[in-house]
């Protein structure tokens, strides 16, 4: 099984222009600047593109740190 956390990180750090040693496992939305509802559907667009995964509607509004995100992601591409 492939973890992708690394890969959400850098994504995440492209996303918000943070760097990637700013974003923790259990960092949230609403803890940096720019993660907020929007930024939030700007980084999951992010990760869709560059991880080449569908995330489902209805699990977007779980999907509020990078942990849960990982979660998702890891479980999407080893369905």
């Amino acid at each position: 099984m492939i973890d992708y956390i690394e890969n959400i990180k850098k994504i995440a750090a492209k996303t918000f222009d943070v760097k990637v040693s700013d974003i923790s496992d259990e960092l949230s939305i609403g803890e940096i600047d720019g993660w907020d509802s929007v930024g939030n559907l700007n980084f999951i667009q992010a990760l869709e593109s560059e991880l080449d995964v569908e995330i489902p509607v209805e699990d977007l509004f779980d999907l509020t740190s990078i942990k849960s995100i990982a979660e998702e992601i890891n479980k999407l591409k080893n369905e």
